[in-house]
């Protein structure tokens, strides 16, 4: 998260309280305690799997989700069906909305759901992603996977049709695309707005970047 402070302190922002817990723990009654006392405007978390789940389903519990507004990324990718009403309305940012209004994001997930019997998310779409790279790589070296510089350098130069929008790499091999503001409706983190266009990891201390 010292990306999001420092993003959030340069735009002006505060952060009245940074609250950690050792994972694998999953005990947040502390945690909400101290958010209760502490009546924040709003809090970032960051939790995934299990714990994102039991995280916003106790938040909830603890009459917080009505006073608090809870912002995340990862939040409820996967795991809208099991978190339920406690998910519901949740704003979050990534570089994935399942409804985006793209042809190829459309192809995708109905063709992914005709597949598999069930629905996309972004891990889904981060898969499809890496294969469309390795095809392009591949391609141009005719199927020698030996030639890796060659590879690297015609996936650097190409711009990918991908179902979170097109994006390109960075020098660092980081995707510059765009982030989406999206809201947690029903099974589906659904579009808002974009919330940052083009942006590319800084990678500091790359050697590449």
């Amino acid at each position: 998260f010292a990306s999001f402070k420092e993003g959030y302190e340069k735009l002006g922002g505060k952060i009245v309280r940074e609250l950690w817990l050792p994972f694998p723990n999953v005990e947040f009654q502390a945690l909400l305690t101290e958010i209760a006392a502490a009546k924040p405007d709003a809090v970032a978390c960051f939790f995934a799997g299990g714990g994102a789940i039991k995280f916003t389903k106790d938040y909830e519990a603890a009459g917080l989700k009505a006073k608090i507004p809870l912002y995340s990324d990862f939040l409820t990718d996967g795991f809208l069906q099991a978190q339920g009403s406690s998910a519901q309305g949740i704003l979050t940012t990534l570089h994935y909305a399942d409804d985006l209004d793209f042809p190829k994001n459309k192809e995708f997930r109905l063709n992914f759901a005709k597949t598999y019997k069930q629905q996309p998310d972004v891990n889904s779409m981060h898969g499809y992603d890496a294969a469309q790279l390795l095809d392009i790589g591949l391609k141009t070296v005719k199927g020698d996977a030996r030639a890796t510089m060659t590879i690297a350098k015609a996936i650097e130069g190409a711009t990918i049709d991908s179902p979170r929008g097109k994006f390109t790499m960075s020098k660092a091999h980081n995707p510059i695309q765009d982030i989406y503001l999206r809201e947690a409706v029903g099974t589906q983190n659904k579009f808002v707005k974009v919330a940052w266009k083009a942006l590319a990891d800084p990678a500091r201390g790359c050697k590449m970047a």
